[in-house]
C-alpha cells in the first residue's frame, strides 16, 4: 500500500514541477500546510479525500488522473499540463510552441 501512495505522490510532484509551482504554492492553493503537502508527495502521509481533491484542484488536474495504477494516468497528467500551458494562446502561437517541443523531443531522442 505504501507504494500506492508513493506513486500518487510522485505523480503530484511531476505535475507540480511541470507547472513550475513550489510545494508551498500548491499547499496554499489547496488550503493545507506546506510540510503536510511535502509528506503527501513523499508518500509519508495520506490525505483525506477532501484534501486530495483540493490538491488536484490546486494542480488543475482531475483527481482520478493522479491515482496510481491507472495505466494512461501519466499521459493524462502531462496532457493536462500541456493543455493548461497552451490555453489562451492563439492558433499560431500554439503551433509554434508545439513545434519547439517537437524539436526538443527529437533532440533528446537522438542522444
Amino acid at each position: 500500500m505504501n507504494d500506492f501512495y508513493a506513486e500518487i505522490g510522485a505523480r503530484m510532484r511531476a505535475l507540480r514541477k511541470a507547472l513550475r509551482l513550489t510545494q508551498s504554492q500548491v499547499a496554499e492553493k489547496a488550503g493545507i500546510d506546506a510540510s503536510f503537502y511535502g509528506q503527501i508527495e513523499r508518500g509519508a502521509n495520506v490525505p483525506s479525500l477532501k484534501t486530495f481533491v483540493a490538491i488536484a484542484g490546486a494542480l488543475k488536474a482531475d483527481p482520478a488522473d493522479l491515482l496510481a495504477g491507472r495505466g494512461a494516468g501519466d499521459k493524462k497528467v502531462y496532457g493536462a499540463v500541456m493543455e493548461q500551458l497552451l490555453s489562451g494562446l492563439d492558433h499560431k502561437k500554439r503551433a509554434l510552441v508545439l513545434g519547439l517541443l517537437k524539436d526538443i523531443v527529437s533532440h533528446y531522442r537522438a542522444r
